[in-house]
């Protein structure tokens, strides 16, 4: 004998089903109650209305919202629904759910702050970067002696005295253009020095130029890559802190101090060596003119090599060597490139911290540059306080340049020059705890640094035969290998690297997904739309 079968109804889905068949009820109950009332509706029914309709959004949403906890994949939440177990369990659970959304959001806002304060990063590409990719350096020799002494003898015989100055006072007045016065001046002894300058209708740039020993004189012999060079092709004379130098390579300057005769021989960018060894770099001889010294800041005879990157201004953050006389000298480079990927050319200065050289525009200058923005800064901050600049500072021309009666305010502003920070009269505490860059200049995204070695011997005076000069000094210039370091720069976490890493948090706590992310939202409005569709044909 065969049984009947009997259907099996699942509880749930028939209190579903009640639920459903009772709220057209209750909204044809609520309707007949509001039309029987005679006149306009009352506030009472007014709110009656709007709870009964609050209750149905409620029902609905938590009708939603249990189906979600049943179907999603993330962890836990089924468990907060089930039926089968006591209602404390799914209260552990909802905690458990509870906590561990806290605890994702919680690392996911760390990463995302931890990505903001170190939103760029810098590594090793490659040890193996060829250098005849990186630009030679410039090269700056600067002579201890700032003054000559043949020419100071010269002029001391040439110039016009007025009534009341004498030929101390004009030795005086040779002295001041070394630049290294510590003291200030009195007043009567700067306007005796202004009127000898008046009466030779010569301005105190005009004096550094004359007194200043000449490049070709310094520099008697010039060797680049293997081949014997004219040395005016190579060196010009450029305004540095130091004085009136000779410098190979530079760039930097909008201008340049070549004779006009061989300026078409210059070339338009910095020059780069195919090999290593001193052969094949800069090899110059240098004469210190002992009997032609009249000034020194140095107890010694000799000169200052300064070796920095052919765009930036030479001054005290050069790699600095010192070479004396009857010495032959050997420097030796071991550059180091870094360059910033193109995502890093497209974020914010706020986030970078980083500038490139085309970026922002330095009055007399070519390319930014971190040295170059510090040497502005400083230029600006002696602007702002003397109403003039030094000769020896590189401008556009529209700056007033500084005479002898300026003289006491540009050595009190000297200061500057060897500062970081224009603040530092403040407490330590200020200056160490301070946020931004100092004179708002950022670090450069692309450098080439150039770290040297050098190694002095006593010269060979058969190597020197054809010269007379007894103290001449040799000095090599060179790459010391053919591969040097390249640095890349690039952005910490980009959307991608950021996508994976908030993903695995997400994921790893509670598995969250892109799909479980459509999920929540497909229950909250489309779901709806297609029960009522569906409900509407039933």
């Amino acid at each position: 004998m065969a049984f009947k079968k009997r259907r099996i109804f699942d509880l749930r889905l028939v209190q579903t089903e009640q639920n459903l068949a009772k709220i057209p009820a209750n909204r044809s109950r609520i309707s007949s109650t509001f039309h029987s009332q005679a006149g306009a509706p009352t506030n009472r029914s007014r709110r009656r209305l709007k709870l009964c309709q609050l209750r149905e959004v409620r029902s609905w949403f938590m009708d939603n919202l249990r189906n979600y906890c049943q179907t999603t994949s993330l962890h836990g939440f089924s468990y907060i629904t089930r039926q089968d177990i006591s209602r404390n369990e799914r209260l552990f659970w909802l905690g458990v759910v509870i906590a561990a959304i806290i605890a994702a959001i919680t690392l996911v806002l760390v990463s995302w702050y931890s990505n903001r304060e170190t939103p760029t990063v810098t590594v090793i590409e490659s040890s193996h970067f060829p250098t005849w990719n990186i630009p030679f350096p410039a090269v700056t020799i600067c002579n201890f002696n700032r003054v000559s002494k043949t020419k100071a003898t010269d002029l001391l015989q040439k110039l016009q005295l007025p009534p009341s100055a004498t030929k101390e006072h004009l030795r005086e007045l040779f002295n001041l253009t070394l630049m290294s016065v510590g003291t200030t001046i009195s007043n009567s002894s700067l306007a005796i020095y202004d009127r000898i300058l008046s009466l030779n209708n010569m301005t105190l740039t005009e004096l550094m130029n004359r007194l200043s020993p000449d490049c070709l004189d310094m520099i008697s012999r010039c060797v680049w890559k293997g081949i014997k060079t004219r040395c005016e092709s190579l060196f010009q004379r450029v305004f540095t802190l130091q004085g009136i130098c000779c410098s190979f390579n530079y760039f930097g300057a909008t201008s340049n101090n070549f004779p006009i005769k061989i300026a078409y021989q210059v070339p338009k960018r910095p020059y780069r060596v195919t090999g290593c060894g001193y052969p094949t770099g800069l090899s110059v001889l240098l004469d210190p003119m002992v009997a032609d010294y009249y000034g020194t800041f140095f107890s010694g005879f000799g000169f200052r090599l300064l070796i920095h990157d052919a765009y930036n201004y030479p001054d005290e953050n050069a790699e600095t060597k010192m070479v004396t006389s009857t010495r032959e000298s050997f420097v030796r480079i071991n550059p180091e490139s870094t360059y910033a990927t193109r995502d890093i050319r497209q974020m914010d200065f706020r986030w970078r911290n980083c500038m490139f050289g085309a970026e922002r525009t330095l009055d007399g200058l070519r390319r930014y540059s971190f040295i170059n923005c510090m040497f502005m800064c400083r230029m600006q901050m002696t602007l702002r306080r003397c109403g003039c600049l030094p000769a020896y500072l590189a401008h556009n021309g529209t700056a007033k340049i500084c005479g002898i009666l300026d003289l006491n305010c540009i050595i009190e502003s000297k200061r500057f020059f060897s500062r970081a920070l224009g603040n530092l009269d403040s407490p330590i505490s200020i200056v160490r705890h301070t946020i931004s860059f100092p004179c708002d200049c950022l670090p450069d995204c692309q450098s080439n640094l150039y770290a040297s070695e050098s190694t002095i011997g006593r010269l060979d005076k058969k190597v020197i035969s054809n010269s007379n000069q007894t103290d001449s000094i040799l000095v090599h210039v060179f790459y010391s290998d053919l591969m040097s370091t390249r640095y890349r720069m690039e952005i910490f976490q980009n959307w991608l690297s950021a996508l994976a890493s908030f993903g695995g948090l997400l994921g790893l706590i509670l598995g969250f997904s892109i799909v479980t992310a459509f999920e929540f939202v497909y229950f909250l409005t489309f779901r709806p739309m297609f029960n009522y569709i569906n409900r509407d044909r039933d």
